[in-house]
């Protein structure tokens, strides 16, 4: 069995991956909701009150995240070293 001249040299590092939830925003204030419910309440007493521009919303995405997987990957700081010779003392 071959050993290289030099081991490989790293560490761990946690996954975390990007997402985001869904979020609700008035299409006629701009303002965001966090659910459904808040977006049509709100349209529903804007258009009481005569702001008809705030009749409807639209369902977005939110503000991006990270969330931690619950995993780990290795990073190689210093790949591993082949030990270098001439081939007839192979």
């Amino acid at each position: 069995m071959d050993v290289p001249a030099q081991e490989e040299v790293g560490h761990w590092e946690d996954n975390y991956i990007w997402e985001c939830d869904w979020v609700y925003q008035c299409n006629g204030c701009g303002q965001i909701f966090d659910t459904e419910n808040g977006a049509a309440d709100h349209n529903l007493t804007e258009c009481f009150d005569g702001n008809y521009t705030c009749g409807s919303y639209t369902m977005i995405s939110g503000e991006p995240y990270k969330h931690y997987t619950g995993e780990k990957y290795w990073v190689v700081d210093t790949p591993a070293q082949e030990e270098v010779g001439h081939w007839e003392y192979r």
